[in-house]
């Protein structure tokens, strides 16, 4: 058998939800949505199409803190409602009993807030050593009712700015509508200046998200612990935050970066793509890669006829759950190499948006 480690994102690959998004929607009514909106996408020009110094991918998270804090937002209100607003990808708790039996170490690698993740790993039995994530002490920071105030006024003014597009064609600003060029410089604005000089904006300075390169970053050090190298990781990933770990895995050789209903960030990233609508398949190729190594899982998401692949030869204390757990939901399986990306992307942002609803499914 092939010694394997699997370490996945935990937003998409094990819980339906967007923790960040859900706590701008429901403390900062009735526009917390759209601020969040609003802001990821001015992320993902920041980071992805200017490459500006000082952004990554998951930055989202860092930039609504000031917000969430003067909403009154504690660390035990925090902690209670993410205990309470879990939503895992059906099937998850099964998949996870099952993927602790191949006793082989699991980490979570997610570039959500501490609270949100330990509530997941809790469900799921993910040991808290192995969980790396972003960590928030919201109690750390005073805010006065005067800042607050501003707040509220900057929030109206984002939320009231013309709405961010990216067109997937555009490369620069220059390529944007001047009614977004407009908002982009007014969020550059506001979180460049404005709030930097609040006493609040040093909460900026002072958290560090894991995403982007702090995944890839995490991944090297869950495989210091477990004295286990790149080519015996699966890494599991759907989103922009994961792009810098699948790559690194993909870059190893050995390895399986895998996107599990995956964004267009995460399905370039990947060698093995998977659109499902159960956390299953998972264990499936887990369960393949240990016993049959990377060529099983290749072959097998190669294969116009998957069921005769004869690396589906499994223990049968292996094969009747799995089998069960597949059975009634949907699973496809892509390769890049004989798959037209069009349609994997078509079928995954489908499954994106019916599992987790259109305005979580178009976030990066």
């Amino acid at each position: 058998m092939h010694p394997i480690q699997l370490d996945t994102n935990l937003e998409g690959p094990l819980a339906l939800n967007d923790n960040a998004f859900e706590l701008c929607r429901d403390f900062l009514p009735p526009d917390g949505a759209l601020l969040f909106t609003q802001v990821s996408r001015y992320l993902d020009y920041s980071a992805v199409m200017a490459k500006k110094p000082g952004y990554q991918a998951g930055d989202v998270l860092r930039l609504i803190l000031p917000f969430l804090k003067s909403a009154g937002l504690t660390n035990d209100r925090l902690t209670e409602y993410c205990r309470e607003h879990i939503s895992l990808v059906p099937k998850a708790e099964d998949t996870y009993r099952f993927l602790h039996s191949l006793d082989s170490p699991i980490f979570a690698i997610s570039a959500g807030y501490r609270q949100f993740a330990q509530a997941v790993a809790a469900r799921l039995g993910l040991a808290p050593e192995r969980l790396y994530c972003t960590e928030l002490d919201l109690d750390r920071y005073k805010i006065s009712e005067a800042e607050s105030e501003e707040l509220r006024g900057v929030m109206g003014k984002i939320v009231a700015a013309p709405a961010i597009e990216l067109p997937p064609e555009a490369k620069s600003l220059d390529d944007l509508a001047s009614e977004v060029q407009e908002a982009i410089h007014l969020l550059d604005t506001i979180f460049q200046d404005t709030i930097p000089q609040m006493d609040i904006g040093r909460i900026y300075q002072e958290t560090t998200i894991m995403g982007g390169p702090e995944k890839a970053k995490a991944l090297e050090d869950s495989l210091a612990q477990t004295n286990l190298n790149l080519t015996n990781v699966m890494y599991v990933g759907d989103s922009l935050t994961d792009v810098p770990a699948l790559e690194k895995v993909r870059a190893g050789g050995g390895g399986v970066a895998l996107s599990f209903n995956g964004n267009h960030h995460a399905i370039g990233a990947a060698e093995i793509i998977v659109v499902a609508d159960t956390a299953w398949p998972v264990a499936l190729l887990a369960a393949v890669f240990q016993h049959w190594g990377k060529e099983g899982v290749e072959e097998l998401a190669q294969s116009t006829r998957p069921g005769a692949s004869r690396y589906l030869v499994l223990p049968e204390a292996m094969i009747e759950p799995i089998a069960m757990g597949l059975q009634g939901g949907t699973f496809n399986l892509y390769h890049p190499s004989t798959s037209r990306r069009e349609d994997v992307l078509r079928d995954s942002e489908a499954m994106r948006r019916r599992l987790r609803g259109d305005a979580i499914a178009a976030l990066g």
